[in-house]
């Protein structure tokens, strides 16, 4: 196993990948160049893209899987999957009888969003949450899907007409606070977000960050009174804690914000819903953003735990997206918030 602090030589390979059995089948030659870039910023993220630039004799490319490997050499050898996609040409450059394609890569969630519900779609009450979510995106994209725990929907949810299955997914995962990663090899996982930090940047590992750290944090969105109507019902939770920032007797105003569509999950009546999300919608990431070494098994959602008081980073931070620059080795730039409660 390569020792990530330590030194070691990088190489990339790209296999084609087989949909069906969703393995490797052949080498994909003349890789020049290949980028990976993660992110779960958006209501509906697809979690990661990518691009690909390759030598060829012809300037055509069909569209295929295809996975990427950094292969790290440091005494022995290991193949490091690192993302796999579904790659399409988009343009090409000829020159003395070469052509440079240059190739976008889309997610394992892009067949989820490519795909609409049919009209008057639910998810019901009482069924497991969790498991409705893998069987939409299982039905949706060749790559496996492992679902981890359950919860469950309190009442019927009904999509809005024209919705993908991937917005229906993230809209019933966000009911509960869950989220879906991806794994270098395609496989999707269902889950609630990681409570256990996936990296630590502290002590010996510090020598992954790279000098230079950048901090974002506002909280001129965060509500202080939250409205929660459900046909003839209305609920309504306020923030009037003199200690909160974003509280009302700290701003003297009210922000509000107003659900039409609540999602209850796990017998919890409007009123709790309705504190839940406030409290939600008051927990603000304190973003950072830095550059470090490569370590493998961090990707949106993951917890980073730092303990860098010179940089302002400390406590857990949890990974929002990543640029993966993919050369001699990895260089990853990273951004990642503290859960702060305004």
């Amino acid at each position: 196993m390569t020792d990530w602090l330590g030194g070691y030589s990088a190489g990339w390979d790209v296999y084609e990948v087989d949909r069906d059995t969703w393995q490797d089948v052949a080498a994909i030659g003349g890789v020049r160049e290949v980028s990976v870039e993660r992110d779960c910023s958006d209501d509906v993220p697809l979690l990661e893209s990518g691009s690909m630039t390759i030598d060829a004799e012809t300037p055509d490319f069909e569209g295929r899987w295809c996975r990427i490997y950094m292969v790290a050499e440091q005494g022995g050898r290991e193949r490091v999957p690192m993302a796999t996609l579904l790659f399409e040409r988009a343009s090409s450059h000829a020159e003395r009888g070469v052509f440079q394609l240059s190739c976008n890569g889309r997610s394992v969630l892009q067949p989820v969003s490519d795909r609409k519900l049919p009209y008057g779609a639910y998810a019901p009450a009482g069924c497991d949450g969790a498991e409705y979510v893998g069987k939409l995106v299982a039905g949706c994209t060749p790559a496996p899907v492992v679902v981890e725990g359950s919860f469950t929907l309190v009442e019927d949810h009904v999509f809005d007409l024209g919705s993908s299955y991937l917005e229906a997914a993230w809209r019933v995962l966000g009911a509960a606070g869950w989220c879906m990663q991806v794994d270098g090899d395609g496989t999707v996982h269902v889950l609630a977000k990681p409570t256990v930090p996936a990296l630590e940047l502290s002590g010996a590992n510090a020598g992954l960050l790279v000098p230079g750290v950048d901090d974002d944090y506002s909280i001129a969105d965060v509500p202080n009174r939250y409205y929660a109507v459900n046909d003839s019902a209305r609920a309504v939770a306020t923030n009037e804690d003199p200690y909160s920032e974003a509280g009302y007797p700290r701003r003297g105003r009210w922000v509000d914000e107003v659900d039409t569509s609540p999602v209850l999950v796990d017998g919890e009546s409007l009123e709790m819903y309705a504190a839940r999300k406030l409290a939600e919608r008051s927990t603000v990431l304190r973003k950072y953003s830095y550059e470090r070494e490569f370590w493998p098994g961090v990707v949106p959602y993951s917890l980073v735990r730092a303990a860098l008081p010179e940089t302002g980073m400390e406590g857990d931070l949890r990974v929002v997206s990543q640029s993966l620059e993919c050369g001699r080795g990895v260089v990853v730039r990273e951004t990642a918030g503290a859960e702060v409660v305004a």
